[in-house]
This record gives structure tokens, C-alpha cells and sequence, in this order.
């Protein structure tokens, strides 16, 4: 993401909600671009293709709460301080699964619209002070979260939902595991590029799926 710093384009200050808002079409067009450069299900379905607009559209609107309160308190906001942004990423990463993605690439999704908004202020000379950098963070943080849980207990319905229609049962012990481990990946992969701390969303994620873990091999006769 890159050091944080105060927003200031030319003269005069600028926040990072107003830098957001000016360049809305630009961050989506970009954020589109990078999603067609990999190898992904195709879709121009509105379902799917109107989850980044929502997300900027939600982190625009925390970081304005964010700007109106005490820079102390907002830095270290809870992560349930953002439920609508979690709310919004579940469906998202609903609709992902539902279209064929992977869940590599539901974090790959967010992930190309922080590196967009970053690319782009850093070509316009916008800079972020500490607390809209970590506001940043902390929104990217719980949508990975909310799309990744999502997408994986998408995973696991279509996997009954299967078995029923079928009138018999697969092997649920490997696909559980795998699942699980599956989850536990993504959330290490957002950790390891800097994207999200440990004890955020998403390190709960892993936290959760390793217990998840420990207990399904606990299990195993």
C-alpha cells in the first residue's frame, strides 16, 4: 500500500473520500481492467459487476464518519464498526461463487480496488494521512472477510444441496478439510501481502479455520 501520508493534490487539501468521489469512474474502470487481465469467469452481469461501485461508495461514507471523529478513537475503530461494508462483501462474494470464481480471486477482486485507488493517487499526487490510511485498510480488511466467509459457506450449501439431489453421500471428511484449508489460505495470502493485520477480519478467518481444522481431523475415526 505504501507509506501513509497527508492527502494533498496541488494547492489545495483534499481528503481521500473527496479523491474517491472525483475519480469514481476512473478507479472502476481500472479496477474492471485488472479483474479481465486474469484468467476469470466472464460475466457483464450487474449483480456481480456492482460490488466495487458499493464498496467505494461505503468506504467514501466511513471515511467522512471517520474525518468527523476524534483521529485517536478512529484509528482504532473495531472492526464491527463497518457492518454495512461486510454486509455488501458476503453478497458480493455470494455472487462470485455463484458465477464460477474462485476464492482466490474474491480477494484478488478487493485487492485490485485498493491497488487501483493507490496507483491512481499516486499518479495524481493524493496522498493519505495515518487515520485515512488505516480506515482504508480496516474496510478492505472486513470486506475480504465478509466475501471470503461468504463464498465459502457458498461453497459448503452447493456441496449438501449436491448430496441431497444425488441421494448420496461424498466423501464430506476431504471436501470439509479442504474447504477449510481452502479459507485458511486466502485469509494467509491477504495477510502476507500487507493487506490486513493479524489481529483483524481476515486474521480471524485463519484463526477460525485452523480451530475448524483441529477439529474436523479431531473427528476423523
Amino acid at each position: 500500500m505504501g507509506r501513509a501520508r497527508t492527502v494533498s493534490v496541488g494547492s489545495d487539501h483534499m481528503t481521500l473520500d473527496t479523491f474517491i468521489k472525483d475519480n469514481r469512474t476512473e478507479l472502476i474502470r481500472r479496477t474492471r481492467a485488472k479483474v479481465a487481465s486474469r484468467p476469470s469467469p466472464q460475466t457483464t452481469t450487474a449483480e456481480v459487476e456492482e460490488g466495487v461501485p458499493l464498496f467505494l461508495s461505503q468506504l467514501c461514507a466511513t471515511l467522512k464518519e471517520v474525518a468527523i471523529d476524534k483521529p485517536e478513537k478512529s484509528v482504532h475503530q473495531s472492526p464491527s464498526k463497518t457492518p454495512a461494508i461486510a454486509e455488501s462483501a458476503a453478497q458480493h462474494g455470494i455472487n462470485l461463487f455463484k458465477f464460477g470464481f474462485t476464492i482466490e480471486q474474491v480477494v484478488h477482486d478487493y485487492g485490485d480496488v485498493c491497488q487501483a485507488i493507490t496507483e491512481l493517487a499516486e499518479e495524481r499526487g493524493a496522498i493519505m494521512s495515518i487515520v485515512e490510511f488505516q480506515t482504508l485498510n480496516r474496510c478492505l480488511d472486513n470486506a475480504i472477510a465478509g466475501a471470503v466467509t461468504a463464498w465459502s459457506q457458498g461453497q459448503e450449501h452447493d456441496r449438501k444441496a449436491k448430496e441431497n439431489d444425488e441421494g448420496q453421500e461424498s466423501d464430506t471428511t476431504k471436501r470439509n478439510l479442504l474447504r477449510l484449508v481452502n479459507r485458511a489460505n486466502a485469509a494467509l495470502d491477504v495477510l502476507r501481502k500487507g493487506t490486513a493485520g493479524l489481529t483483524g477480519a481476515t486474521g480471524e478467518i485463519l484463526r477460525r479455520s485452523l480451530l475448524d481444522l483441529r477439529a474436523a481431523i479431531d473427528n476423523v475415526e
